[in-house]
């Protein structure tokens, strides 16, 4: 090798060896310990206070004012006829009616203007209603009330339960029923009058009505004679298609061994079919039986009524011709 290459090989190692020995130099100067960085923080988001909670109230339901009806509902008067809104003047004046003249009904039943289905319905007595009786006609079968301080109604015997009516007076009647109209005379003749056509039936019909009252099937009513006296042990027959009943005996006659419908009123009779409504164009008649079963005769045209399932208690009253 030449001089010269030997020459250019020596400064080359210098100088190696010189960059060598100054990066050793600041190797050996440097601190190596764990310097980690301390992180910034970052604000942290603070929400502005909530407004308060706005509460919309719900607005309140007014309920209706009931509209005011025809058919005027009986409430139980005070002494002058005014209804009693004081509830303890209300119980002071039940524990009264104990021992007063007093009818109970177990269903809604018809109060009328008079005596009798002819006349006018002019309210609805509530059931189990305890009234004051301030009146009878003379046969008891209808009992007036007192609706206002100046007016009164009546309630059939028939449809209502009644205590303490011994002392009831006899009440007056004012004014015809609207169903009955004068019967127009005939001309005047000189031949003698006939004797009058004897009816063909022994008992007749005197009208009837339905009642409002679906918590059962029954015919009711009341059987009396021409005079207007009570008819007992009178059977009343009840059919619809193959199916008949018939009544215990009309009156406080009583029937087998278990003595039933012994407390019955004078001339009163009665036939439960159901305890719920039979719809059906039933019919009603009177007849003549030994057993309840068989018919021996009938003695009446038979009527028919109709049950449905609104008006399920029918009232019919009957006539004893001879």
């Amino acid at each position: 090798m030449k001089a010269r290459h030997w020459s250019l090989a020596i400064v080359l190692i210098l100088i190696n060896y010189l960059i060598f020995a100054s990066l050793f130099s600041r190797l050996v100067e440097s601190d190596f310990s764990l310097n980690y960085a301390t992180r910034t923080p970052v604000p942290t988001f603070t929400p502005a206070p909530a407004e308060p909670f706005v509460i919309i109230p719900t607005a309140t339901a007014v309920t209706p004012a009931p509209t005011p009806t025809a058919t005027r509902v009986l409430q139980n008067p005070d002494e002058n006829g005014n209804a009693n809104p004081n509830p303890d003047a209300e119980a002071g004046q039940t524990s009264q009616m104990t021992n007063e003249p007093q009818l109970v009904a177990p269903g809604a039943v018809n109060i009328r203007s008079g005596p009798g289905i002819d006349f006018d319905v002019v309210g609805t007595l509530n059931a189990d209603t305890p009234v004051r009786i301030v009146g009878r006609n003379p046969e008891a079968s209808w009992w007036q009330i007192r609706l206002a301080p100046d007016k009164t109604g009546w309630v059939s015997n028939a449809v209502v339960q009644v205590s303490n009516i011994d002392s009831v007076p006899l009440a007056e009647v004012a004014g015809a029923p609207a169903a009955r109209q004068p019967v127009p005379q005939p001309a005047a003749s000189n031949s003698p009058p006939s004797a009058p056509e004897q009816p063909k039936y022994q008992y007749e019909p005197t009208g009837w009505y339905d009642d409002t009252n679906a918590g059962l099937t029954r015919f009711l009513g009341d059987i009396v004679d021409v005079n207007g006296n009570p008819v007992n042990g009178v059977f009343i027959q009840a059919s619809c298609g193959d199916y008949s009943t018939i009544s215990y005996p009309s009156g406080p006659i009583g029937w087998g061994t278990l003595n039933e419908s012994h407390d019955w009123p004078d001339g009163f009779y009665d036939v439960t079919v159901d305890t719920r409504p039979v719809p059906c164009i039933w019919t009603l008649t009177v007849v003549d039986t030994d057993d309840r079963k068989t018919v021996k005769a009938r003695l009446s045209e038979s009527i028919p009524v109709e049950v449905t399932s609104d008006k399920s208690i029918i009232v019919a009253g009957w006539r004893k011709n001879w």
